[in-house]
């Protein structure tokens, strides 16, 4: 920073604190006002650079220790900082941070958040009184720009909720922009009612909030642009009428996720009306296997879309032919982003299968897991009973059969011995190959002897995760095999990746 400009004057300064001669704190003030670091730059960009120092970190805005210390630094910078309304929109994530900072916000947009602790802590800070009045005062004059809470505490959250909502009978337009509740036993059926959303964003309903009636939620607004309801399974679910009749009120959605409790059971209303979500980029769907099979034929959606994840329940063992394979094989004709660099990961356990499709760009490399690229298209399918292994390596093989498998570059997955062999015959371009709980035998990623084919020829890193020697302590496979890749391609730049035993 240099050299002191001010030298001479903050030396006396300096020396009339030390004696005591005068108004100690206005001496402070004055020598402050004089340090380089009072003049580094114009109130506005500092203030700029204070909100830098505080931005919350993650969903429930939790702010590093000592993120507001500058307002110890000096007395202009503490004056900055009191007229830059930007550092006070946020009150924290505690009623006790709350009740530290709600007086200096002024009318700036308020973000509310607030994660509660379990009921009973130490010396709880009490929402009343004047705290209490300037949360109601600003949802009064609309100054509340949006709204997260979670927590079990619920007489403290539908306490806030209440002051949030107007007095009366009438309805008043909302400030409110983004609504989301987390973990919370609340019924909002009130404060939805008695507001209008003019350009609400996002909402949020996740596990334990109540309405009271399905068209609280028909807010009308063709500004919301991600929907997601995980409400509890006893509120009993909406027909499918009436979901329909909720998800017409959102034409501009871009993504929305749907749990089990809305997901509709009944066979539906007779009619083959399709809700339009034209502008929908991402699509989860948790419920019964055939409901939301049921439910996709209702929708009217793009072509291509980011993401698409179907946790499926009460599956039966055809259920590749009845519903997921047909629904794969269309979603990857329909977008042609499928016809690019694809990753697949899969898994199987005695009750269900996962699989996941994704589009990797160039610059993926072998530390990324299959599926995370964009596009992708994602299934947990749970089966009502113990799953075959054979009814699973089925179920694989005809989803993998789904995609252009010349495109597959990056593959994770567990596949059998017996498997393994026609499953990569097909995928010739893999390069980064993860395997989980496979058994190194002597034929261990070998080829047909009389097919004369190259396995993996492509084949640059490969990972072998808790592998078990189909012979105790028997390294003589996988020595095997590497001795192959050696001498069968030699051109090919492979490398193993480092390998993790399990149970050998």
């Amino acid at each position: 920073m240099g050299a002191e400009i001010n030298i001479d004057s903050i030396l006396v300064l300096e020396k009339r604190i030390e004696e005591g001669l005068g108004d100690l704190i206005q001496l402070k003030r004055a020598r402050n006002s004089l340090l380089n670091i009072s003049t580094l730059m114009p109130p506005e960009l500092l203030g700029q650079v204070f909100c830098w120092n505080v931005v919350p970190i993650g969903d429930y805005g939790d702010i590093r220790k000592g993120s507001y210390n500058f307002l110890l630094v000096c007395h202009y910078w503490y004056k900055v900082a009191s007229g830059t309304t930007e550092l006070w929109t946020y009150w924290g994530n505690s009623l006790k941070q709350w009740s530290r900072r709600y007086q200096r916000s002024g009318t700036a947009p308020l973000d509310l958040v607030l994660r509660t602790r379990p009921v009973g802590g130490n010396n709880p800070t009490p929402f009343d009184g004047p705290l209490r009045d300037a949360l109601r005062d600003r949802a009064a004059c609309g100054s509340v720009r949006s709204v997260r809470l979670q927590g079990s505490d619920v007489d403290l959250l539908q306490s806030i909720v209440s002051s949030l909502t107007p007095n009366g009978e009438g309805v008043r337009d909302s400030s409110v922009d983004s609504l989301i509740l987390e973990y919370t036993n609340l019924d909002i059926s009130k404060f939805l009612a008695r507001h209008r959303f003019p350009k609400p964003r996002i909402l949020h309903l996740s596990t334990g909030a109540k309405v009271t009636s399905w068209d609280h939620l028909k807010i009308q607004a063709t500004s919301l642009t991600s929907l997601s309801l995980e409400l509890p399974r006893a509120t009993g679910g909406p027909t499918t009428s009436q979901l329909l009749s909720i998800l017409a009120s959102y034409p501009n959605l871009q993504d929305l996720s749907l749990c089990e409790a809305m997901i509709p059971n009944d066979v539906g209303d007779g009619s083959t009306f399709r809700v339009p979500l034209c502008r929908l980029r991402g699509l989860r769907l948790t419920g019964d296997c055939r409901h939301v099979f049921r439910l996709l034929q209702r929708l009217e959606y793009p072509d291509k879309l980011e993401w698409v994840y179907l946790h499926l329940k009460g599956c039966k063992g055809t259920v590749d032919s009845e519903f997921l394979e047909p629904y794969l094989r269309d979603r990857i004709r329909r977008d042609g982003r499928f016809w690019g660099r694809l990753g697949i990961q899969t898994s199987c356990t005695d009750d269900s299968i996962s699989f996941c499709i994704g589009v990797l760009d160039e610059l993926d490399t072998m530390t990324m897991l299959p599926g995370f690229g964009y596009p992708s298209v994602s299934f947990w399918a749970v089966f009502r009973g113990v799953l075959p292994q054979v009814t699973g390596e089925k179920i694989h093989s005809n989803l993998i059969a789904a995609a252009p498998r010349e495109h597959v570059v990056h593959f994770m997955g567990e596949p059998s011995t017996n498997a393994m062999r026609d499953l990569f015959v097909t995928m010739p371009n893999i390069d980064n190959l993860l395997l989980m709980e496979s058994v190194v035998s002597d034929a261990f990623l070998r080829p047909d002897p009389l097919s004369h084919t190259k396995l993996l020829p492509s084949l640059r890193h490969l990972c072998l995760d808790s592998f078990t020697l189909q012979n105790h302590d028997d390294w003589g496979p996988l020595i095997a095999y590497l001795a192959y890749r050696s001498s069968h391609f030699s051109q090919s730049p492979w490398q193993p990746s480092p390998c993790s035993p399990g149970g050998g």
